[in-house]
C-alpha cells in the first residue's frame, strides 16, 4: 500500500472545538521508494485515493517509475473532511480523472468513518470493486465486521455481481 501524497486529517466534529488535527503524511521519496520496490519484485501496489492529486501524482510516478499498474483505493468519508463525501458525481469525477490518468486502472472505492453502500450499484455497473469492514464503517456503528460484509454482498449481488473469493484475491483475479 502506497499513498501517493499527504493530507491534513481533520474530523468534522473536532472543528467547532479546536482538536488539533494531523498531518497524513507521505513523502514523495517514500512513494517513490515503494514503487521501485513493485517494481522490482512485480508487486501490483495499491494506492489509497484521498483527493484527486494523489491519483495524478500516484499515476505520473508509477508511469515515471515502471512499476505495474496500481490498483485505485477511492476514499470517501462522511466524518472527516478531506476528498469527498460518497456522492455519485464524486465517484463519477475520481472515474473521469482516473480515464485520463491510468485508463483501464483496476479501482474501488473505501472510506473512512463512512457507509459505502449506497454506491455499491454505482460501482459495480461501471466495473469497480468495494472494500467494507470496521476500519471503513461509520465511527460508533454497533454493527460487526460480519454485518458490514453481508451488507456488502447482498448490494453487490443485487447490482448484479459476485463477491471475489480470497483465493481470486489473492490470485490476483479479482482485480
Amino acid at each position: 500500500v502506497l499513498d501517493p501524497g499527504s493530507v491534513n486529517f481533520t474530523h468534522a466534529s473536532d472543528l467547532s472545538g479546536g482538536a488539533a488535527d494531523f498531518i497524513y503524511l507521505n513523502p514523495g521519496e517514500h512513494v517513490r521508494a515503494g514503487l521501485h520496490l513493485a517494481k522490482r519484485r512485480a508487486i501490483v501496489p495499491s494506492y489509497a485515493v484521498y483527493e484527486p492529486g494523489f491519483l495524478r501524482t500516484g499515476a505520473a510516478l508509477a508511469g515515471a517509475i515502471g512499476a505495474p499498474s496500481p490498483v485505485y483505493r477511492f476514499m470517501f468519508s462522511s466524518g472527516f473532511t478531506w476528498g469527498y463525501a460518497p456522492r455519485q458525481w464524486a465517484l463519477d469525477a475520481y472515474l473521469a480523472l482516473l480515464a485520463e490518468e491510468a485508463p483501464g486502472a483496476p479501482w474501488m472505492i473505501a472510506g473512512l468513518d463512512v457507509d459505502i453502500l449506497p454506491l455499491a450499484e454505482a460501482t459495480v455497473a461501471q466495473g469497480g470493486h468495494l472494500r467494507v469492514g470496521l476500519e471503513d464503517a461509520p465511527f460508533g456503528s454497533e454493527l460487526g465486521n460480519e454485518t458490514w460484509v453481508q451488507r456488502a454482498v447482498a448490494a453487490v449481488t443485487a447490482a448484479g455481481g459476485r463477491p471475489a473469493s480470497p483465493d481470486e484475491v489473492r490470485a490476483g483475479k479479482a482485480v
